[in-house]
């Protein structure tokens, strides 16, 4: 077996941040920051490994391309299901919704039945709403965030 000409020692390496600020082009403080945000701690030598100055400086690339691409996959679900007829747009549902019971209100009022009948027919009317934001709540995977608060759903 042939030996190659090297400098660096038969074990792992290990940086201080004096020598890896050097060497990554960076001032210790910078480094220090880095390696804090990374959660990373140094050895009981008070050194760094060489993975270790590596993600805090230039981050968990593997780890990133795993969100990127669940997150990819999120949205092709998603545009999918929109593609498929699975997903209603909610505001375009409520605007049909809000037409019909115009339209039904003024039948209602001009028709001829009695004051309790036709108030009983519009609270019923009513309640479509209050239904739709119903089942909107109950299919969303979010704990009521898509609402702030408001009765409607914010819209």
């Amino acid at each position: 077996m042939r030996t190659s000409r090297s400098n660096l020692p038969d074990q792992p390496l290990r940086w201080s941040v004096e020598a890896a600020s050097r060497e990554f082009g960076l001032v210790p403080p910078t480094l220090r920051k880095s390696l804090a945000k990374a959660s990373t701690r140094a050895g009981a030598d008070g050194c760094y490994s060489t993975k270790e100055i590596v993600q805090a400086v230039f981050g968990d690339l593997a780890g990133e391309k795993l969100l990127t691409q669940k997150q990819l996959t999120k949205k092709y679900t998603l545009e999918n299901r929109i593609t498929e007829g699975a997903y209603v747009d909610r505001a375009a549902l409520k605007a049909l919704f809000a037409g019909v019971a115009d339209a039904m209100k003024s039948r209602i009022e001009s028709s001829s039945l009695t004051r309790e009948e036709k108030s009983d027919l519009l609270v019923e009317l009513s309640s479509v709403p209050v239904g739709v934001n119903g089942i909107v709540k109950r299919q969303s995977k979010l704990r009521d965030a898509h609402t702030n608060g408001d009765e409607d759903g914010g819209e």
